[in-house]
């Protein structure tokens, strides 16, 4: 029988790899196109990595995976202003608003000269 989880019962949870360290906590859930399904985790220095679903080995207090797995690093962008990382296709930061990918704006070249 399939024990199906939901998304609230995984999200927030501490992941423990397989010596029993600390990886980091479940922040999401993602998919990719031929859907696979991965849980998204941020590490203590705010970086997010992808774990495949096929590497977890328990869900109970807390995730636990199977021993030498491998995370998938998140290509992502900083905030020049308020340094939240953003995913590589964002126009806007998540935390800020600020528009990602431009240096200056007209106004701060102005204030500048």
């Amino acid at each position: 029988m399939v024990k199906w989880r939901r998304r609230e019962e995984i999200v927030g949870k501490e992941v423990i790899d397989g010596d029993a360290k600390r990886i980091g906590t479940s922040k999401d859930l993602a998919w990719s196109n031929d859907g696979e399904l991965a849980l998204v985790i941020e590490s203590s220095d705010e970086e997010e990595a992808l774990l495949p679903f096929e590497e977890i080995e328990r869900i109970g207090d807390v995730v636990f995976v199977k021993p030498k797995t491998t995370l998938q690093a998140i290509p992502s962008v900083e905030c020049p202003v308020c340094k939240h990382r953003n995913p590589l296709e964002a126009k806007f930061c998540a935390k800020c608003g600020r528009t990602l990918g431009v240096k200056e704006d007209k106004k701060e070249k102005k204030t500048q000269a």
